[in-house]
């Protein structure tokens, strides 16, 4: 080993200085550096969106499931609900006695379709319909009266008559409502009972 004049070993000393600087340099390689700490905790506190990015083909789909009277962008695209593809917001529909405001949804499949509609049934006191039909219950086609195409309820919502129906072969889900001007439940039933 190398000695020092004055009888000192050097061997032991530049052993231990060599693995300080060797510890020093592999926490520097692998610490991570001042930037990426401040990107790291950017990115932890940057918040998560919850929504899900728009389905345009069901969006498309629902826009050709509405009834007539809607004026051009008189409904808007809205986010929708959890289990459900699209959903649209609409005003005043143009047709006699059409309602001031709707919502119509498009749902992924019957379980959806039928626990979004148990919500509305839920937030409605329920009535029965004009002419004494059955709330909720089944609705059919004019055109195939023989066969049950949904499920219909009538009633109030905040005191404003409202329809729900859902259409089963296409998972949609309609509500409709009145406003302090009308129309009256037996003209908002006729007015659904013209596109049904």
């Amino acid at each position: 080993m190398p000695v020092k004049s004055d009888g000192v070993r050097l061997g032991p000393i530049v052993a231990g200085v060599a693995g300080v600087l060797a510890i020093g340099l592999a926490a520097w390689l692998f610490w991570p550096s001042s930037d990426a700490g401040e990107s790291s905790n950017t990115a932890s506190t940057t918040p998560t969106t919850t929504e899900k990015p728009a389905d345009t083909e069901a969006q498309a789909k629902l826009q050709r499931l509405l009834p007539p009277g809607y004026p051009s962008n008189s409904c808007k695209q809205a986010d929708p609900p959890k289990d459900a593809l699209a959903q649209v917001d609409c005003t005043q529909n143009a047709d006699t006695d059409g309602p001031p405001s709707a919502t119509y949804t498009l749902v992924r499949d019957k379980a959806a379709l039928q626990a979004a509609f148990d919500g509305v049934t839920r937030a409605t006191a329920v009535v029965n319909c004009p002419g004494h039909i059955q709330s909720p219950g089944p609705w059919r086609r004019n055109a195939t009266p023989q066969q049950v195409s949904g499920t219909l309820v009538c009633g109030l919502q905040q005191s404003r008559p409202t329809l729900a129906w859902t259409d089963d072969i296409v998972l949609l889900l309609a509500v409709v409502r009145a406003d302090d001007k009308g129309p009256t439940l037996d003209q908002l039933y006729a007015w659904w009972s013209s596109h049904s």
